[in-house]
């Protein structure tokens, strides 16, 4: 039997009867036939079914987030923000699909093809439901592929309330198919040769279960497993912004995610004003029901975790570390515990040695920044690390760290641009970005020695953009007109007295003055720039150019990309670039 509880109460709100190997295996094969013609359909209408879905995410964002809370207990408006990133990573793919997906061109007769590889299993975790199967579901989809999805039995709502999301967004029948099963009928499932590939997310053990069992099939798999991630705080970092980042990245989603930071290893000289701040911002945090506005801290999902958390507590403290703060189960209905803060932890007690998930700091003070990453290192795990410290010091630390990602004066986050997970015992394979994609596509290199497309392209053949108000734009030999190029260029002209509106790119820009007299803003900073001058603009940044001579001006822009987007800052229209809408938007906020 599988049961939903509500762990705010303790109350049992569902029971379903796994469903038997019948009803199993028709939800297998209508998942092979409906991916074997998804596999076939055009970039556009992949992107279009990811619109949707982001759509319908939003349109029902409060009855999903009411619905997460009620089954796993984070505070409501975290589970808003997950359904949020959720319709925001749909987004992303249907952006990018087509230059994630174009063939990429190695040599005059070799390049790279990329292809789905058919029916993936998705053996997802409770602790963000809706999260960890979008952001597997989004890049599966825009790659072609089809899915099952076995959820964590203790969220066997949120599984179906996926299942009425993507019928309700247009996913094709039975591409994406949610079986209620239990874990031992999960080993059939990644035996079953209509079964492509695995991905899983959880702990370590359970990994290393899934890993041989897909390995013994000889599947394509991605582990993203346990983590114990050092926050490294040093004594050149900025303790008050440390100590307030710290607080949200060890008790987002009441401590219960791989990526919270879970041990906090500070320089001793800086060590005491840090736990004095780290503190005080914990005495802020409020535990209580997780569907009041002003929670922050809500219960753990099953009674199980918080026994487990409070006994690794116990061990720890018998240990010898300082109880700080908490350390007791909360004297409440449901499964809370205590914000807890740890002091003088070290190697050997429980608190450092072992993942604990939930809300409980751990901190560990070293002599100087070579014993502070030794320490960071010292762990099976290598999911991400936070490093505290200069700028101008960082880059050299960085490389030491031992771990998938390094976030520098900030707290460990997964973003759909970038790849994500872990190595050591945090698993393998990555998801998100265009890497993620790429895992479950096959690779297909293909050599052809006839000759090569002549890349010649005259100029009465290039198609000149009006812009409007005075600005249009000239592509030279790019992604419009030939798939062997990597990055985008042209040419914009601007009439006296014209510019284009503030707007960002998914990509950076690099600008040259050909001729003329320009003001560039960049992020804020305002530039006067001459012919033969040049500038370079990050990705994601807003920037603008404007003509400040009495005759046009002239801008040679290179984008670092082939799939180039524009953001307007004023509406926050994003558009593909250089697309007939796009050339509406820009047209419209230039009047």
């Amino acid at each position: 039997m599988i049961g939903s509880i509500n762990p705010a109460t303790g109350e049992e709100l569902a029971t379903f009867d796994p469903y038997d190997s019948d009803r199993v295996d028709h939800l297998v094969t209508a998942a092979v036939v409906a991916q074997s013609n998804w596999r076939w359909s055009g970039v556009r209408q992949r992107a279009e079914l990811l619109q949707s879905l982001a759509a319908t995410l939003r349109d029902r964002k409060a009855e999903l987030a009411a619905l997460i809370t009620s089954e796993m207990g984070k505070p409501l408006a975290e589970a808003a923000a997950e359904i949020e990133k959720c319709a925001v990573t749909c987004e992303y793919y249907a952006t990018n699909a087509e230059g994630f997906l174009a063939a990429e061109h190695v040599t005059a007769q070799g390049r790279i093809e990329v292809e789905p590889l058919g029916v993936v299993l998705a053996v997802m975790p409770w602790n963000y439901p809706f999260w960890q199967f979008f952001r597997f579901a989004a890049p599966a989809l825009a790659a072609g592929n089809g899915g099952i999805l076995k959820h964590a039995n203790s969220v066997p709502r949120c599984a179906l309330a996926i299942e009425s999301v993507l019928r309700d967004a247009g996913v094709p029948d039975g591409l994406v198919g949610v079986v209620l099963v239990e874990s031992d009928q999960v080993a059939g499932l990644i035996a079953d040769d209509r079964i492509a590939a695995v991905t899983f997310t959880g702990s370590t053990e359970v990994g290393r279960i899934i890993g041989e069992q897909a390995g013994r099939a000889l599947k394509k798999q991605v582990l993203e497993l346990g983590g114990s991630d050092p926050f490294v705080v040093l004594a050149d970092a900025d303790l008050e912004a440390a100590a307030t980042t710290a607080v949200t990245a060890r008790f987002l989603n009441t401590g219960q995610s791989c990526v919270n930071a879970k041990r906090f290893i500070v320089e001793e000289s800086v060590a005491d004003e840090f736990v004095a701040r780290f503190t005080a911002a914990v005495d802020r945090l409020v535990l209580g029901d997780p569907v009041d506005a002003g929670t922050t801290i809500g219960p753990l999902a099953r009674a199980g975790l918080r026994d487990t958390l409070h006994d690794q507590v116990r061990r720890t403290v018998d240990a010898g570390a300082t109880l700080v703060r908490g350390g007791e189960v909360a004297d409440r209905a449901g499964f809370y515990y205590q914000p807890t803060v740890l002091d003088h932890v070290v190697p050997g007690m429980a608190a450092f040695d072992e993942e604990t998930f939930g809300p409980v700091a751990a901190i560990t003070r070293v002599r100087d920044a070579d014993e502070a990453l030794r320490l960071a290192n010292q762990t099976e795990f290598g999911l991400a690390a936070s490093l505290w410290t200069t700028q101008d010091r960082a880059p050299e630390l960085i490389r030491r760290l031992d771990a998938g990602a390094v976030f520098v004066n900030a707290m460990v986050a997964s973003d759909p641009r970038l790849p994500f997970g872990g190595i050591k015992q945090s698993g393998y394979g990555r998801e998100l970005g265009v890497y993620g994609m790429r895992e479950f596509m096959n690779l297909k290199t293909v050599h052809s020695a006839d000759p090569a497309p002549r890349l010649v392209i005259r100029p009465d053949e290039v198609e000149v953009f009006d812009r409007g108000s005075g600005v249009r734009t000239i592509p030279y030999v790019g992604a419009w007109n030939n798939e062997s190029n990597k990055i985008t260029t042209g040419t914009t002209v601007f009439a006296p007295g014209t510019q284009i509106p503030l707007h960002s790119h998914n990509v950076e820009e690099s600008v040259l003055i050909f001729s003329g007299r320009a003001t560039a803003v960049i992020d804020g900073e305002r530039v006067d720039l001459e012919a033969g001058d040049a500038t370079w603009v990050p990705a994601g940044v807003p920037h603008q150019f404007i003509n400040r001579g009495d005759g046009e001006l002239t801008i040679y822009w290179v984008y670092g990309g082939r799939a180039v987007t524009r953001t307007m800052t004023a509406t926050g229209v994003t558009v593909a670039h250089l697309s007939a809408a796009d050339r509406g938007a820009v047209g419209a906020s230039a009047k």
